[in-house]
């Protein structure tokens, strides 16, 4: 049977802007977030391939090794891709189609951002429950904290706005028992955090200076 080193091997091989984090990921820096594949066992014999993407803004070391989103692959039917471990080298080459496809916009050099949002935007469809906070919230941040760092008033402005039009959505009661806060306490938590460029690149830039992600490839976001 073939080992999952073997495996992660084939996998950067595709996508070559991608370096080994862990065991079993392999991920890029893009300039404010890590992006990469997470290969995830499925039972004993089988594995699954996974985009995620971390956040290099927080400043809690735990909860930057919480997605801000991923997204599974799927198969040319739009089924979950379970890929047997035995099976690896002849199931290979179609998983390798489906991932360029479904996820090649993203892992490469050069990322344009029209192309990030569009990719959020398909794996919510995914993960996302519709109007349900405990989803969308780190979405949200994830969004400012881009608009941010690209220096884009006019692409804050709509976030903001995509916000302001969401929370409606949200019972105040329900938001406040999960959150401890009430949503408007929490939107101005929010947009305070994203408020201050400088104070962003610095926790940035020191999330980055961690040796284990200084040491994988860059990727740039731009406009």
């Amino acid at each position: 049977m073939m080992e999952m080193k073997q495996i992660l091997n084939d996998w950067q091989g595709l996508f070559p802007t991608l370096s080994p984090y862990t065991a079993s990921t392999l991920y890029m820096r893009a300039d404010f977030v890590l992006i990469g594949l997470r290969l995830e066992k499925v039972m004993s014999d089988a594995y699954r391939v996974v985009l995620e993407c971390l956040p290099l803004w927080e400043q809690e070391k735990i909860r930057m090794k919480v997605p801000v989103f991923s997204w599974e692959l799927y198969d040319k039917k739009g089924m979950q891709f379970f890929i047997k471990t035995s099976l690896h080298e002849y199931l290979f080459p179609t998983a390798a189609e489906c991932a360029k496809e479904q996820f090649g916009m993203l892992l490469k050099d050069n990322i344009l951002s029209g192309d990030l949002c569009e990719c959020i935007r398909k794996a919510s469809l995914a993960f996302a429950t519709q109007h349900n906070p405990t989803n969308w919230h780190r979405i949200f941040a994830f969004k400012l904290a881009l608009a941010s760092y690209l220096n884009d008033a006019r692409f804050l402005a709509e976030v903001k706005q995509e916000i302001e039009k969401e929370i409606r959505h949200w019972d105040s009661d329900r938001f406040s028992a999960l959150f401890l806060k009430s949503k408007e306490e929490w939107k101005a938590d929010l947009y305070r955090q994203f408020e201050n460029r400088e104070v962003l690149l610095e926790r940035i830039h020191a999330n980055m200076d961690d040796k284990k992600i200084a040491r994988l490839k860059s990727s740039h976001i731009s406009l």
